[in-house]
């Protein structure tokens, strides 16, 4: 397949470059349009105040892609509006990511969005992450399992408005248990906001925090993943809720 690929930690972070050569290796053809800069946590913005500059990048001496200065979301309209034929793309993958995307990540996830908007643009598209956890990051894992699993979906295509989004588990791939469909988990992040001044002694914040279990949830991509599994979320784009407009309607 032809295949757009983008991420939201930017063009020269390690998991991109591992999930090109896997594909590449299996007899894709990859088209790298990624952030300049790493984006993580950007969600689906936009552009709009500022213009995109587009570079032509190389790694190990070898052309690898183009970056964008800008956000995940934009990356994908780059390519599919100006560097290539929208026509002659046949899936789009962001990733591999470095962290987790479950659970209300994907409202901040410039990974997602990226995924989300190649979507938009009616394509099969997946967003792809790697939970961090030790001190070695087993992307090889990840580009294992997604050149199988594109195997096993080819020829299918995705309802319109909907994609999938994939968490790996930081384990090597003999030690993974096995995949599962799941649900979006409540997964959520006790917020962390710290008070520092600058060398002017002016006060700025700095955000941070850290993941926490929110209510439960059958069948969780958060579960699976505690439990050595690939989680696998079908994901809908349209927010539209009709159990809360009967409930408006009563």
């Amino acid at each position: 397949m032809n295949i757009l690929i983008s991420n939201d930690d930017g063009i020269y972070a390690e998991g991109i470059k591992v999930l090109v050569n896997y594909l590449r290796n299996d007899g894709h053809k990859t088209f790298v349009v990624a952030p300049l800069e790493e984006q993580s946590g950007t969600g689906h913005g936009i552009t709009l105040h500022q213009p995109l500059r587009v570079q032509e990048v190389f790694r190990e001496s070898e052309q690898f892609g183009y970056s964008v200065s800008g956000k995940p979301a934009d990356t994908i309209k780059v390519a599919l509006t100006y560097l290539y034929d929208e026509s002659n793309i046949d899936f789009v993958i962001s990733g591999i990511n470095r962290g987790a995307n479950l659970g209300t990540d994907l409202f901040y996830s410039g990974t997602f969005a990226a995924a989300a908007e190649g979507t938009l643009f009616k394509k099969n598209a997946i967003a792809l992450s790697l939970i961090v956890d030790g001190d070695y990051l087993y992307f090889e894992s990840a580009g294992e399992f997604i050149v199988d699993y594109l195997k096993s979906i080819q020829g299918k295509v995705f309802p319109i408005g909907t994609l999938l989004n994939i968490n790996v588990p930081n384990l090597s791939i003999g030690d993974i248990k096995g995949i599962k469909y799941t649900r979006q988990s409540n997964r959520k992040f006790k917020e962390n906001l710290v008070e520092r001044n600058d060398t002017q002694g002016n006060r700025y914040f700095w955000l941070g925090g850290s993941p926490v279990i929110g209510d439960h949830v059958d069948n969780s991509d958060a579960q699976a993943i505690e439990d050595g599994y690939i989680s696998i979320t079908p994901v809908k784009l349209d927010l539209y809720d009709n159990e809360l407009e009967l409930l408006l309607k009563k």
